[in-house]
């Protein structure tokens, strides 16, 4: 959830060093795709960096001020022919899996298009759920969608992916995945995860989507009980004559986040957002999230409550060239749970495209 200070991990200088090692392959095969692409004129090398400064207004805050990295990118896309491309990209984070900065295979996909409405994409694939929320919320460098932030699902998982123009307003993409994100490869138990997004734009601007999907859990204790973690989510958005807005609902059951199943745990709430671009260059925003947790039964408090909230967002991007924008905003956080005192937090962020 939002503004949780991560505990300080210790790494073993083994696995220090490992990651070092790992940084550096990951280098040296980029150098050597580089070389390649300059000299067959295929494929592109991308890369994209998340930082920003940060400082803690709160009364009780730990940590006033920092710098910070937050993410690096670094990918390589080949197109073989006109139906058939590939994508490779890494993700370069913070990561309890590992050091601060800790190299994961965030995508290695094969794009085949059957037809001109009809796209077959497996591998290591990037995901649908929230990826038309991201295009209007436009500010994903600075701040997650609410189902990427609250882990309703994760942004890459393995599996395959289908996506279908059904008319020229009508989309769908339907797909089966392993279920735990691209760091948490497959569960012991090999269930999958199936759903489907559905996006109508119904023109002027507006646009509809409907999210679903539903995997096989067990429960966490001697009872072994089955039961299915299933997500839905509805949107409703604007994009039109420089203005941007989204309103979503988000509801999660039988789970504390995508990839950790438990009987009778669901999270649900909604995000709204708009943003006024004054210029090409200029957008003013502000975002409203609203995050809640049931109560089990025998207990008298909602089972996240130290995490359940509100948070409001305003800020205010520039676009300083292509590939380099600058976000200026302020967070307020106010908890659910009146003895966890809120936060408050202005942030610069930049995103930086290579």
């Amino acid at each position: 959830m939002i503004y949780v200070y991560k505990k300080d991990i210790c790494v073993n200088k083994t696995k220090t060093m490992n990651t070092k090692k790992l940084s550096f392959t990951i280098l040296i095969i980029f150098f050597s795709l580089n070389i390649y692409t300059q000299d067959t004129n295929k494929g592109d090398i991308f890369s994209t960096i998340f930082w920003n400064y940060n400082t803690d207004l709160s009364s009780d805050a730990r940590k006033k001020n920092s710098f910070e990295v937050e993410r690096v990118y670094l990918g390589y896309k080949f197109k073989v022919d006109d139906k058939i491309s590939a994508k490779v990209t890494f993700d370069i984070g913070k990561n309890n899996a590992g050091s601060d900065y800790t190299a994961f295979l965030k995508t290695a996909q094969i794009d085949w298009n059957l037809k001109d409405n009809f796209k077959l994409s497996f591998g290591m694939i990037g995901n649908k759920q929230f990826k038309y929320q991201e295009s209007i919320w436009g500010y994903r460098y600075m701040y997650k969608t609410f189902q990427d932030e609250n882990k309703f699902g994760s942004s890459a998982d393995l599996g395959v992916n289908g996506e279908i123009e059904i008319s020229e307003n009508l989309k769908m993409n339907l797909f089966i995945l392993n279920g735990e994100g691209y760091k948490n490869i497959q569960d012991d138990d090999g269930h999958m995860k199936i759903g489907g997004n559905l996006i109508y734009e119904i023109g002027n601007g507006l646009s509809l989507k409907l999210y679903y999907d539903s995997e096989p859990g067990t429960a966490r204790d001697d009872t072994n009980d089955e039961f299915n973690v299933s997500n839905v989510g509805y949107f409703i958005g604007y994009d039109k004559n420089k203005t941007r807005a989204g309103l979503e609902y988000n509801e999660m059951l039988n789970a504390k986040t995508y990839k950790d199943p438990f009987s009778d745990h669901n999270l649900s709430g909604f995000s709204g957002y708009i943003s006024q671009n004054f210029s090409e260059n200029s957008s003013l925003f502000f975002r409203y999230d609203s995050l809640e947790s049931n109560v089990i039964s025998g207990n008298s408090e909602p089972w996240n409550s130290d995490k359940d909230g509100k948070l409001m967002i305003l800020g205010y991007e520039y676009v300083v060239t292509k590939g380099f924008k600058l976000n200026l905003n302020y967070r307020n956080y106010n908890y659910t749970d009146n003895s966890i005192n809120n936060k408050s937090m202005v942030f610069i962020n930049a995103e930086i495209k290579i």
